[in-house]
């Protein structure tokens, strides 16, 4: 149950880290900087590739949270994360239980780790994804998490518009710092893969479906008279490869991809086939998974 908890944890709270560096803001400065709106946008509209994950969003905050906290309290005092009937508590209790255990100084709770372990450096990446991994302690911020609770309870309840800011994410991906957690690195590495793969997939349709288009004779013509691109378009000097969709040596590499460096990514001077960087990491990778297997 509890590596479940986990997982439901991280799915929901990638996603809204993801949502947060993904959505439009219309520049305007809110009176006080601890109220602003980092949710505050225009309408999405039907086309709006991030609309299908912007609706619905306090319910995934309550999930992410409410998985969260029983996660931590069974981890830390087991049998305490269900009521005497065996039922999960809600996260606002799981909260208190929190508190009555480890006493909060400003709001804010402690928990101290049973087995510590050394920091682990963070990088430069977004700064939403980097919570504190395997630390000395779980930074548990009760009081803006309560708050959250109560700002998401309007658009849950269908009394209007829910209120979660930026204040609220940050501190719901803050547990993930805790020991029976740890999880949103895997999460948002495997949502990287799929978005890759899945642009990837789509990338060969359109190109597949182009090739049809002008037919085989006039992408032989096309290929029998490319030149390999000026070093704007080509700075690493590499030379043209095969193309996986339309298999000719037309494929105009921009670089390699950025781990193993052994798979090109561009585009193909025919049939238009673009390869991102991210979905040549993910060729790049299976190619090696293969070498070890051989």
């Amino acid at each position: 149950m509890r590596d479940q908890r986990a997982e439901e944890f991280a799915r929901c709270a990638v996603v809204l880290a993801a949502e947060l560096r993904e959505m439009r803001h219309d520049g305007a400065a809110a009176a006080d900087p601890e109220e602003a709106d980092p949710f505050a946008a225009p309408a999405p509209t039907g086309d709006d590739p991030v609309a299908p994950s912007m609706a619905g969003r306090e319910g995934v905050f309550d999930q992410a949270l409410s998985n969260a906290l029983a996660a931590i309290v069974a981890s830390e005092w087991p049998g305490e994360e269900a009521d005497r009937k065996g039922r999960v508590r809600s996260a606002s209790a799981l909260l208190k239980l929190i508190e009555e255990h480890v006493p909060a100084t400003g709001g804010i709770v402690l928990v101290p780790d049973k087995h510590p372990l050394p920091d682990i450096p963070q990088g430069d990446t977004d700064s939403l994804f980097q919570a504190p991994r395997l630390s000395s302690h779980t930074r548990i911020d009760v009081r803006t998490l309560q708050n959250g609770i109560e700002a998401r309870q309007a658009a849950r309840h269908g009394r209007g518009a829910g209120g979660l800011q930026r204040r609220h994410i940050e501190a719901l991906l803050a547990l993930d710092g805790h020991r029976s957690l740890g999880v949103m690195g895997e999460e948002q590495q495997d949502r990287i893969q799929q978005i890759a793969q899945e642009e990837d997939t789509a990338s060969q349709k359109r190109a597949a479906e182009y090739l049809e288009r002008i037919g085989e004779e006039e992408a032989t013509r096309r290929a029998e008279n490319v030149t390999n691109p000026n070093p704007k378009h080509n700075p690493g000097g590499h030379d043209l490869d095969a193309c996986p969709v339309c298999g000719h040596e037309t494929f105009c590499i921009e670089g390699l991809d950025p781990v193993f460096g052994r798979v090109g990514y561009g585009q193909c001077l025919v049939c238009t086939y673009i390869r991102t960087p991210g979905a040549a990491e993910d060729e790049a990778f299976t190619e090696h998974l293969r070498s070890m297997d051989d």
